[in-house]
């Protein structure tokens, strides 16, 4: 394994001052093992039985907003789950190659789609929704400066696909106000969709 680039050290540091807790980082490659990343796995840090999962390298990578010009700031992926649940590091892995290949700028309230499909049978929550991070540190992910980049994360949580056409819709925002509202437990893989009526 080469040696991990200043960036990315930092990157590393950082998420971990956040998640606390026992640190395992591991790589993980593209089906084609043209892309890579390092997740960094952190356990029992935010409640006993879960896991913290946050991307390392995909800051290195910059996206294009919708004139094609570079984005004012990088991301990183970071997601929650319950110990047992070995495909969401896949997932969360899946999500940074899916934003590495497309380069587009990407923000609270987008949906990464169809991510679920190829670790679990017939997901009831096939994709992955990107809202502000609010399990660690008090709702409170701070930004990354490094340089010249700011560097902030976004976290993974899975959705059903009536939730995907309500955010399409209405956005985020109403959609992040009902998972508020309904005080809905996006670690229960077995959840129930949010109610819209």
């Amino acid at each position: 394994m080469s040696t991990p680039s200043e960036q990315r050290r930092a990157v590393a540091k950082h998420t971990l001052q956040v998640f606390k807790g026992e640190l395992k980082v591991q790589v993980y490659h593209d089906d084609n093992r043209v892309l890579s990343v390092e997740l960094l796995t952190t356990l029992d840090s935010v409640h006993k039985g879960v896991k913290s999962i946050g991307s390392i390298g995909l800051s290195e990578i910059s996206l294009l907003d919708a004139d094609g010009d570079e984005f004012g700031t990088r991301v990183e992926l970071c997601a929650a789950a319950l110990i047992p649940e070995i495909y969401w590091e896949n997932a969360v892995a899946s999500a940074a190659f899916f934003i590495q290949k497309r380069k587009e700028a990407v923000m609270p309230g987008d949906v990464v789609p169809n991510i679920f499909q190829d670790y679990l049978p017939d997901p009831i929550m096939p994709h992955i929704y990107l809202t502000v991070p609010y399990i660690w540190n008090d709702a409170h992910f701070p930004e990354l400066s490094f340089k010249n980049l700011k560097i902030n994360w976004l976290q993974c949580i899975a959705i059903y696909e009536v939730e995907r056409v309500f955010i399409e819709k209405f956005g985020g925002d109403a959609f992040d106000d009902l998972l508020s509202e309904q005080e809905i437990n996006t670690l229960d893989a077995q959840r129930l969709p949010v109610k819209f009526d």
